[in-house]
């Protein structure tokens, strides 16, 4: 897992974070608004293959990643690295809302 903050995104690159995903490039995801409370995958373990990347637009909440909650809040960046265990957990008082890419299988490094 690694946590940045939006101020830290390399606006100079045609790619997502290419310091840390290389030329990965993003082949789906969304928007998503938690209901206060609301946990993302309650399955006992959500794991993929490849890179996922969280950004916080708005509110607060925890995302645990093999079996540590890390606190985020609007503006941070989240990459799950590919075989990690994670969840998104929403507060109650302040709902989050994320968005999320899953990203391809490049090998990071590798960015032009």
């Amino acid at each position: 897992m690694k946590k940045l903050t939006v101020a830290e995104l390399n606006s100079h690159s045609s790619r997502l974070l290419p310091q840390l995903l290389g030329d990965a490039k993003i082949t789906g995801g969304g928007v998503y608004v938690f209901k206060p409370g609301e946990t993302a995958h309650p399955e006992p373990r959500h794991v993929h293959e490849v890179d996922e990347v969280f950004i916080m637009l708005q509110g607060t909440g925890v995302i645990p990643i093999d079996g540590v909650d890390y606190p985020v809040c609007t503006g941070d960046i989240v990459v799950v690295e590919a075989g990690e265990d994670h969840h998104t957990r929403s507060s109650v008082d302040d709902p989050l809302v994320t968005a999320w890419y899953v990203m391809d299988k490049a090998v990071p490094g590798n960015s032009s």
